[in-house]
């Protein structure tokens, strides 16, 4: 009886084997049926087996190298994905055809509110309700007042790197410190709290970001198959943001809402206080009824999202820019001469926010490195209906469709030498011109980045200051690896330059 038992568990693990095998088999000539030409794929990660050793911004790049075509097939695990890789293309998926592309393809669970409903991750209809009730926290007066805010915290970051940088000798970890000058930023942005982490304050807001932004190797790992694995990522119920920095967004959020509910200051100007407003004015978008909680956690939701949009981005920005600037003492010192020019007209000690937006140099400079450093090296898309692509592809429903910036960013015919930092090619480029979709870091077409002139104000404010105060010298290598752990682009061990005072 034993044998009948053990052979027929063999034989229906043999089976198993065989099926398995001919499914894999079949599911990896989906794109070379469909005349794509494509990356190998290998079981049972397909094209992601570099995960957690390399970043996917490498692989964007390796993609761009090795299939310099219009588009090209990879494999998410089993999953078929197309990645589009020219402009015309780009246009396609983010505007022209919009209607088909409306929703990402990330991990979007109900079990995680605070990733399933944020203004990033978010499926239509709420997320076409949530941004247009989101829009007027971007306004250009709100920007305006944000500005001085920057302006006094781009001070306390020159304090910081004289006092531990140059006088203490420290080495400076730039990823970090541009995360505690967004930190203290984007405090009072969302919250209404003047702290400053950078003048050594306990601020709770670091707590919150410094959670977000430092990548183990497990929670880059949860991170990454949030992105690239939902259907995995869902089944194991992972989270878009880590435990600690959910918990304590939701208790520092509900404290603060909790201190307004019977005294409303009138200027709170704050994300916090612009959400209440919009509950209280039955503007959120509440489409589920049967949860009395969705118009709580949408406000949750979107605070969250900004915290570590306004940090990650910006501080990647930054400690990018450094480097360049460390490596190129002429491109330095003409953007020294604009902002001590600039400074002498005023006679300010700080550049507002129209002064801030004339100097076409330092946008340059901005420009050019999001150019070569895009903090997200990929746009993601689900095709949301059956759509012909051209005379020889059709997209199915479901299908993930990738745009790859690298290849657009990095495209020789485009920008000549595109691996060299040139501000030049950015000298006279108006602010939000995506020139002809080739210039792409913040997406573009209705789901582009809501936060774009944010966070550019907060590099510019950052820079003009830095810049003015100090001479930027190479403290590494050139050639900077990029942190494997992290989806998002950032260098690995956070990139370090030194700072001499001018």
């Amino acid at each position: 009886m034993w044998d009948y038992i053990f052979s027929t568990l063999l034989w229906l693990c043999v089976c198993t084997v065989i099926l398995l095998g001919v499914y894999v088999h079949q599911t990896y000539k989906y794109w070379k049926k469909r005349g794509v030409e494509f990356d190998q794929p290998y079981f049972p990660l397909g094209n992601l087996n570099f995960l957690m050793r390399k970043s996917f911004w490498d692989y964007c790049m390796h993609l761009k190298e090795r299939f310099p075509r219009d588009y090209v097939g990879i494999y998410l695990g089993l999953k078929p994905a197309l990645v589009v890789q020219t402009p015309e293309l780009a246009r396609v998926v983010l505007t022209k055809d919009f209607e088909y592309f409306n929703n990402r393809y990330l991990y979007s669970n109900q079990s995680d509110p605070l990733g399933a409903l944020n203004l990033f991750t978010v499926n239509n209809p709420i997320w076409r309700d949530v941004r247009h009730e989101l829009s007027p926290m971007f306004t250009g007066h709100r920007l305006k007042l944000v500005t001085e805010l920057m302006n006094q915290n781009s001070k306390e970051l020159a304090k910081k790197i004289q006092r531990d940088f140059v006088e203490k000798k420290k080495n400076v970890n730039l990823k970090e410190l541009f995360s505690m000058y967004t930190s203290d930023t984007v405090a009072y942005t969302v919250f209404g709290i003047r702290v400053s982490i950078l003048n050594d304050q306990p601020s709770p807001l670091w707590f919150i970001t410094s959670n977000m932004v430092h990548f183990t190797f497990w929670r880059g790992l949860e991170f990454t198959l949030v992105f690239l694995m939902p259907a995995l990522a869902a089944f194991l119920r992972l989270k878009f943001f880590s435990e600690a920095a959910t918990d304590f967004i939701k208790k520092m959020f509900w404290s603060v809402v909790d201190e307004r509910k019977d005294v409303r200051n009138p200027n709170d100007k704050d994300l916090v206080n612009h959400l209440l407003q919009l509950k209280e004015n039955l503007k959120l978008p509440v489409h589920d009824h049967s949860d009395p909680e969705m118009a709580d956690k949408l406000m949750l939701a979107q605070a969250a999202v900004f915290i570590l949009g306004s940090v990650e981005t910006s501080s990647t920005t930054l400690s990018y820019l450094m480097h360049e600037l460390a490596h190129h003492p002429e491109e330095q010192e003409t953007l020294y001469e604009e902002i001590r020019q600039t400074l002498a007209k005023t006679g300010g000690d700080v550049l507002q926010y129209q002064e801030l937006m004339e100097m076409k140099y330092l946008s340059a400079c901005i420009y050019e490195t999001l150019r070569k450093y895009p903090p997200v090296s990929y746009l993601d898309r689900k095709c949301d209906r059956t759509f012909t692509l051209n005379d020889d592809l059709t997209i199915e429903a479901g299908t993930p469709v990738f745009l790859n910036l690298l290849a657009i960013h990095y495209n020789e015919n485009i920008y000549p030498e595109p691996k060299r930092w040139n501000p030049e090619r950015f000298r006279n480029v108006a602010d939000g011109d995506n020139l002809n979709y080739t210039f792409l870091p913040f997406g573009e077409g209705p789901r582009f980045c809501i936060g774009k002139r944010y966070g550019m104000m907060q590099v510019r404010a950052a820079l003009a200051k830095i810049v003015e105060k100090f001479r930027i010298e190479p403290g590494e290598p050139y050639e900077v690896p990029t942190d494997p752990y992290s989806v998002m682009l950032s260098p690995k061990g956070g990139g370090t330059v030194k700072f001499v005072p001018r």
